[in-house]
């Protein structure tokens, strides 16, 4: 039984050596920590750039139901998972740049509008309405969504001012 496990003096003279190569490669350690952070930190920001480059490249689609539209039960599950499948159908993208905004409004006469935002490489499945009785207006260009107002001889408000 004494042949079979090392003597406790064998055990720390061995912890000793390890300790000793340890601290004499000590240097590669903190090179190693020091590359790591630095592709970490350059990967973290091409990824940040990369989703505010696909955050601005998104598609806009305009849905206009008619007077008559009233949706069923299984219509609205269709819809739901072919929004959920927009992401799948946007391929490797980050999490936020991927994400599909639903907005509702009333528009002119009480007439609801939907709008269906998502990845540009999505808009495939974002064109197709999946409701009876909807009309899917075609996407917006980029120029028309980032479009500002401009009022010809009125001078911009300061922040905080008063009306």
């Amino acid at each position: 039984m004494n042949n079979v496990l090392p003597r406790t003096s064998e055990i720390w003279n061995w912890l000793g050596m390890l300790l000793e190569a340890g601290l004499a490669r000590l240097w590669w350690l903190g090179l190693a920590a020091l590359v790591v952070v630095v592709v970490w930190g350059a990967v973290a920001v091409w990824w940040r750039r990369w989703a505010v480059r696909e955050l601005d490249d998104r598609t806009c689609v305009e849905l206009v139901p008619a007077a008559t539209f009233d949706p069923e039960l299984p219509e609205v599950g269709r819809v739901a998972g072919r929004l959920a499948s927009v992401r799948a159908a946007s391929g490797f993208l980050p999490r936020r740049a991927s994400a599909v905004r639903v907005r509702v409004a009333a528009g002119d006469e009480g007439v609801l509008h939907y709008w269906w935002e998502g990845p540009q490489r999505g808009s495939g499945v974002l064109r197709l309405s999946g409701y009876r009785r909807v009309e899917v207006v075609a996407p917006r260009t980029r120029a028309e969504r980032k479009r500002r107002v401009r009022f010809a001889d009125a001078a911009p408000l300061k922040r905080g001012g008063s009306w």
